[in-house]
């Protein structure tokens, strides 16, 4: 297991490039974006808008950001679909791990280096709101538990997304839906609560929210109710996703098998 986790991290190491597009032009660029269009409706409409302040929310979109390139299932679907479509399952599957335990390993070691900036983020707001060590403690106990989760949520949800390839062969429609739900329904364009009414409750509690939203939301504001829905919310998608590979995998299996390996 640790192999499969070298190996992701090292190719991430190597395609530097794409680290770096990754963090200047997905990341900053928005960001500064976000920082000047806040500032100028914050400059016009007062201290507070819907229950964020303008520091709250520049927060707010560093860490949605950040997190939207950390928790990214797009190369997870990709490789799924080229062993499917070049039949190397059967190659893979030989190996003494199964299948979605070596794909879970290189995921998660390739996230390693997106997750560096999300903790200098993290510290640095930390740093002006310390209080005590114990809380200093705490703070950072919750926030490993925040990234661990989403991490383990986005995997499954990226893996749930990529059995469709067994018979969707053309992995650009998923990579399509991947990219826009994350980035319409994760928060990254809005928080939640800026949304009409009717809409926030499918904002606030569907899986990419607790991927994205809910995580950059209490890491910004704190609010222990934000860390509740984000607990209960991810834990029961994890439980649902596990269950739905469960059933899908064999189905899968079945159609892969049929149509030749």
């Amino acid at each position: 297991m640790f192999l499969f986790a070298k190996n992701g991290l090292l190719t991430l190491v190597n395609d530097r490039a794409m680290f770096f597009t990754d963090c200047v032009m997905g990341t900053l660029s928005p960001f500064v974006i976000q920082l000047m269009l806040w500032n100028a409706l914050f400059s016009d409409m007062g201290s507070t808008i819907n229950g964020f302040g303008f520091h709250d929310m520049m927060y707010y979109y560093a860490f949605a950001l950040v997190l939207s390139r950390l928790n990214n299932g797009y190369g997870l679907i990709q490789s799924f679909s080229q062993h499917v479509k070049e039949g190397k399952l059967e190659v893979i599957l030989t190996k003494p791990f199964s299948y979605m335990t070596q794909m879970l390993f290189t995921f998660l070691d390739e996230s390693v280096l997106y997750a560096t900036p999300l903790i200098m983020i993290f510290t640095v707001k930390l740093f002006f709101s310390y209080e005590n060590f114990l809380g200093l403690i705490l703070s950072f106990l919750l926030f490993f538990l925040l990234i661990f989760l989403s991490q383990l949520l986005c995997f499954f949800l990226s893996f749930a997304i990529s059995l469709l390839v067994f018979w969707v062969f053309e992995y650009d429609i998923l990579l399509a839906f991947s990219i826009l739900s994350s980035a319409l329904l994760g928060g990254v364009l809005l928080p939640p609560s800026f949304w009409p009414t009717w809409l926030i409750p499918l904002m606030q509690f569907n899986p990419y929210c607790f991927m994205i939203s809910a995580p950059a939301q209490f890491l910004a504001t704190r609010d222990l109710v934000i860390f509740q829905q984000f607990l209960v919310g991810s834990v029961f998608y994890i439980l649902f996703l596990l269950f739905f590979i469960h059933v899908f995998w064999k189905k899968g299996m079945q159609a892969y098998h049929g149509a030749g390996g």
